[in-house]
């Protein structure tokens, strides 16, 4: 599967069309695709974010951790939603900007939720984080090459903290979200792209 070499191309319909079979069917997803399946499922989610194919999945050594779907995984939208770098947003285009700037290669990355489903206010309740956790715990389960966890956004880090994941063999990494209205101000802005950066350095 080719690379886009620019941000946003998920805005195409025929793109997103075909990533979202490329999701159910490549061996190197299809675990962690199967997991958001079932967690749909269980929570009577409709549609939430696949993991990208073009990641790593299975295989990625580097975990990007958010808060919970939002932007992409707007109810409205008909087609699959994703957890990408590719999606049409601001979040995503500055995901897809400063790894490309860094050179961090995203099939050594794959991406999750803290609270792989909709929350009901702007940070995870103690019942969410609860019922997230088994989900997020399996997930780690399926990523047997990880090295690096990087926490973005101070709902996804809480999350992580109050669940108590990850091993002492695993660098845990903090920076702002990079999405608005938080990346607008320069400082949170300095510490997302710093958060890549030394994700980029534990990697090499």
């Amino acid at each position: 599967m080719k690379i886009p070499d620019h941000p946003r191309a998920l805005s195409e319909r025929r793109i997103r069309r075909e990533r979202a079979a490329a999701a159910i069917e490549l061996p190197h997803v299809r675990a962690l695709n199967q997991l958001v399946e079932r967690i749909e499922a269980d929570t009577r989610s409709e549609n939430l974010p696949y993991i990208d194919p073009l990641f790593g999945g299975v295989e990625a050594e580097l975990l990007f951790v958010l808060k919970a779907p939002e932007g992409d995984a707007d109810p409205d939208l008909r087609d699959r939603r994703f957890l990408s770098w590719d999606n049409d947003d601001v979040g995503a285009e500055n995901f897809f900007r400063t790894c490309a700037a860094t050179g961090l290669d995203r099939a050594r990355c794959t991406a999750w939720n803290a609270c792989p489903f909709p929350i009901r206010g702007g940070t995870p309740s103690r019942f969410e984080l609860g019922r997230a956790e088994p989900y997020t715990r399996r997930m780690l389960e399926l990523l047997p090459r990880l090295r690096v966890v990087v926490l973005l956004g101070r709902p996804a880090q809480h999350a992580w903290q109050k669940m108590s994941l990850t091993g002492a063999d695993i660098h845990l990494v903090r920076g702002a979200s990079p999405s608005p209205p938080g990346i607008n101000h320069p400082d949170n802005r300095r510490s997302f792209e710093a958060a890549i950066r030394t994700a980029v350095r534990l990697l090499d």
